[in-house]
């Protein structure tokens, strides 16, 4: 012992360093021991959020222009919810926009534009969504279709326009930059103006209308469309931390994640339009002609008068006045005493005529008729089509 210490006093410079170093390992271990240094390495880091452009196509059978408000699509998903406006193109009746969605499972459903006439479409009361998934790995991008039936002016109703006001007014209030600016004001202008010209529509929803613009902020910002990026946990200490607690992992996994909604089940309504059935027929023509003859007399009762009420006779079907004159012939070689053959005068006639319609040929013509018939098949809350 005594030779330890006089080793320490004679070695000090070597006897601090192996303090320090003996400090130094007490301080790691108990560090160890605490998780400190786990701590760190188990803190999640954020992961960029992957985005797929989905497309929304838009068709109409009839109607749907540049004087039509947009066609205007509601997005859901776990952490966005907001609109965006799809406008018809340059020809009319079809329209297509993308937006930029991080991968998650979505709905979508659509308004119904107004037309200039104050027409609309059969998705006026945007129906049941529509599921999709966006997957960036996935091959193709998701589209989503949206074919829209005319409803003409007169069969939409007051409620069908107060619903499609008061919903264009949340996509302004909730949309993205489609629908703000002078964007939104353009769309809520149209609506106004479309609504008017509806013969169906009340005093108080034409009010609505255009008064849509107050309390909408349509110079506010645009909402997020993307969502707030998810979360992961450092690859480093996964293994780690997984082998000690897999079993809650797991179960905090599947709480946290919002369950998809269910699928949409369509409803589906027979789509009716008419057409024509020919029935081609054989139809004559005629002309109008002038047919001559003759009219024999007969006594009158009064003796030595006569009147022009006898036979006639007419220069048609073949008949001739050869004919004529062999019947006149034979009459006056058989006549009685009287001069009369058959109570008739057959020594003078009376000349006459008569029009009729005489067939001169024939022509076709179609006598056919309007029918019925079921051109498609569509859902009538997304508008689906089979």
């Amino acid at each position: 012992m005594n030779g330890l210490s006089q080793w320490a006093r004679s070695h000090k410079p070597q006897v601090a360093a192996i303090t320090a170093a003996i400090v130094v390992a007490i301080v790691v271990a108990i560090a160890v021991a605490s998780g400190a240094f786990a701590t760190s390495e188990q803190q999640p880091e954020q992961q960029e959020s992957r985005t797929v452009d989905v497309t929304l196509n838009v068709t109409a059978d009839n109607g749907w222009d540049e004087n039509s408000t947009p066609a205007i699509a509601h997005i859901e998903g776990n952490d966005v919810d907001f609109y965006h406006a799809v406008t018809p193109d340059a020809d009319g009746n079809k329209g297509a926009s993308t937006v930029a969605l991080a991968e998650d499972d979505y709905t979508v459903s659509f308004i119904s534009p107004v037309n200039s006439d104050g027409s609309a479409f059969d998705i006026y009361d945007m129906g049941a969504p529509v599921d999709i998934t966006v997957d960036a790995d996935a091959k193709t991008a998701p589209a989503v279709n949206c074919p829209m039936a005319q409803i003409p002016a007169d069969k939409v109703t007051d409620e069908m326009l107060a619903n499609i006001i008061n919903k264009t007014k949340d996509a302004i209030e909730n949309g993205d930059e489609t629908l703000k600016g002078d964007a939104g004001t353009g769309i809520l202008d149209k609506l106004d103006g479309n609504v008017s010209a509806n013969p169906n529509v009340s005093d108080e929803t034409k009010e609505n209308a255009s008064k849509a613009d107050e309390g909408v902020d349509v110079d506010g910002k645009p909402a997020d469309t993307i969502g707030k990026p998810a979360d992961k946990p450092s690859g480093g200490n996964a293994n780690a931390s997984g082998s000690n607690t897999g079993n809650s992992n797991s179960g905090n996994a599947g709480g946290s994640h919002k369950p998809s909604t269910p699928a949409h089940q369509h409803s589906w309504t027979q789509h009716t339009a008419q057409r024509w059935v020919s029935n081609m027929v054989t139809v004559p023509d005629y002309e109008t002609q002038t047919v001559y003859g003759a009219r024999f007399y007969v006594p009158t009762g009064t003796p030595g008068q006569y009147i022009a009420k006898g036979p006639e006779y007419w220069f048609e079907n073949g008949f001739t006045r050869d004919d004529l004159n062999a019947i006149i012939v034979n009459a006056l070689r058989n006549a009685d005493e009287n001069g009369l053959y058959n109570g008739v005068d057959y020594s003078s006639y009376q000349n006459i005529k008569k029009t009729v319609q005489v067939q001169v040929g024939s022509h076709q013509e179609d006598h056919g008729y309007y029918e019925d018939y079921v051109d498609y098949v569509y859902c009538s809350s997304c508008g689906a089509r089979q």
